[in-house]
């Protein structure tokens, strides 16, 4: 999956996401139906369950139905053969032209950032999940490490992650902006995960399957919105909207309100 074209060789627009996000993520967070002519580009911690194991479970229907079930039942499982096609599989002039041409759809999923980052510290975090171990890392060499990393407070997993640049924080609370190349890649559609229950249609057309969420649809809930007020206060809420500024402004996201 880490098989690196020459930069030299790259396109402009592959070039600049390259560079900006690392190879190695574009290659885990994109996916690509050549076809059905889209391109769903992966945030994490936004209904990427969801999306994976419908849209996986579209791109595998045309080999079988046990690798639709499979698919279904570990969208997350990179030791799986995917269904997709990903970039590294491409020359890179056809990667070019999978990001930039208008034959193709491309669209993400995306998410109030506040909840969402909410939502990255409930499961990953307080799990002592892998994910928690370089913030672990940040807070030993600060002084102010807790006993055992699933023991990170909300506020101190707020001040590391939203400290870091995107290209250091992990994709599960990465400024979503940046995930995705927001500015770099036009984008036919970018639908608010608050939203997506009432965009299946719309999802239907963009990967030419008009009853998609019919004949795919996998559900993989999350429900960090509802706990907002026993973790946030104000200050809290006020770093990590400031910190995510773009995001807010980008997808059109008021700031929640607490209380």
């Amino acid at each position: 999956m880490n098989r690196r074209p020459s930069a030299s060789d790259l396109g402009k627009v592959t070039g600049h996401y390259v560079q900006s996000m690392g190879w190695r993520s574009i290659n885990l967070h994109t996916h690509i139906s050549l076809v059905n002519k889209y391109v769903y580009f992966e945030v994490p911690k936004a209904g990427c369950g969801t999306m994976k194991s419908t849209l996986g479970g579209l791109e595998a229907s045309r080999f079988s139905d046990s690798l639709v079930e499979q698919i279904q039942d570990n969208p997350h499982n990179r030791k799986l053969a995917t269904p997709f096609v990903k970039p590294y599989q491409l020359p890179p002039a056809e990667l070019e032209d999978v990001l930039t041409s208008r034959k193709l759809q491309r669209f993400a999923v995306v998410r109030e950032p506040a909840s969402r980052l909410l939502s990255g510290w409930l499961e990953k975090i307080t799990q002592g999940l892998q994910q928690s171990e370089p913030i672990f890392e940040i807070l030993k060499e600060q002084g102010r490490a807790p006993e055992r990393p699933q023991d990170i407070s909300f506020a101190d997993f707020i001040d590391v992650v939203t400290a870091l640049p995107s290209r250091q924080q992990d994709p599960h609370w990465r400024r979503q902006t940046d995930q995705i190349g927001f500015g770099l890649i036009k984008f036919n559609s970018l639908i608010h995960l608050e939203d997506l229950e009432e965009s299946w249609d719309q999802l239907g057309k963009l990967t030419s399957t008009p009853d998609l969420k019919e004949a795919f649809f996998c559900r993989k809930a999350t429900n960090a919105a509802s706990h907002m007020n026993e973790h946030y206060t104000p200050e809290l809420l006020t770093k990590v909207v400031k910190a995510y500024a773009a995001d807010y402004e980008a997808f059109g996201y008021a700031v929640p309100r607490l209380g």
